[in-house]
């Protein structure tokens, strides 16, 4: 099997932070063991999907679902250990209507 280093990105993610609910997306990097490309985006959105510390944050209802894509991947020496990735890059979203700022 061939490793992977992919980055997902979520988008329209209502998040609890510092007691206040704000929509974010961010950025998280994962590392994954796949057999060919085609399978890489959703192994790499399993894997975020399934963070037990993203359950808990997230606060959307089900008519407003958060989004996760897969941003980018690369291949990577299969000779090393797949290194363990922790955390997510977070930003504010803006509105539509804020779009110049």
């Amino acid at each position: 099997m061939a490793k992977y280093r992919a980055i997902v990105e979520g988008r329209n993610f209502l998040l609890s932070i510092d007691g206040k609910v704000r929509r974010c997306g961010f950025y998280q990097t994962v590392f994954l063991d796949c057999a060919d490309q085609s399978k890489i985006e959703a192994s790499a959105i399993q894997v975020v999907r399934g963070d037990a510390e993203l359950k808990q944050l997230v606060q959307n209802v089900q008519a407003d679902p958060p989004m996760l894509f897969l941003d980018s991947f690369e291949e990577l020496d299969d000779t090393e250990p797949l290194p363990t990735a922790r955390g997510r890059s977070y930003y504010d979203e803006k509105r539509w209507w804020q779009f110049w700022k």
